[in-house]
């Protein structure tokens, strides 16, 4: 895989240093990190989509933990 090179403001670096869970840690890492948090959902939009779902039953809990998964795979 290439490498490049970036250009970061002082400001952003140190707040990428921040953000590593440990001294070693690239901030190649730390970025993927934020990338995959960003593609999932919020609980505020798991639960904003499910309000739009016309319901025939009520659910078990269970249920709606997988309906919910299947959603935030679709995303």
């Amino acid at each position: 895989m290439k490498i490049t090179t970036i250009q970061l403001y002082e400001d952003t670096k140190k707040k990428l240093n921040q953000m590593k869970e440990h001294d070693s840690e690239s901030y190649d890492s730390v970025l993927k990190r934020i990338i995959e948090d960003k593609e999932i959902p919020s609980m505020q939009e798991m639960f904003e989509r499910g309000d739009k779902i016309k319901q025939k039953r009520i659910y078990s809990t269970e249920e709606v933990v997988k309906m919910s998964h299947e959603l935030r795979d679709k995303r």
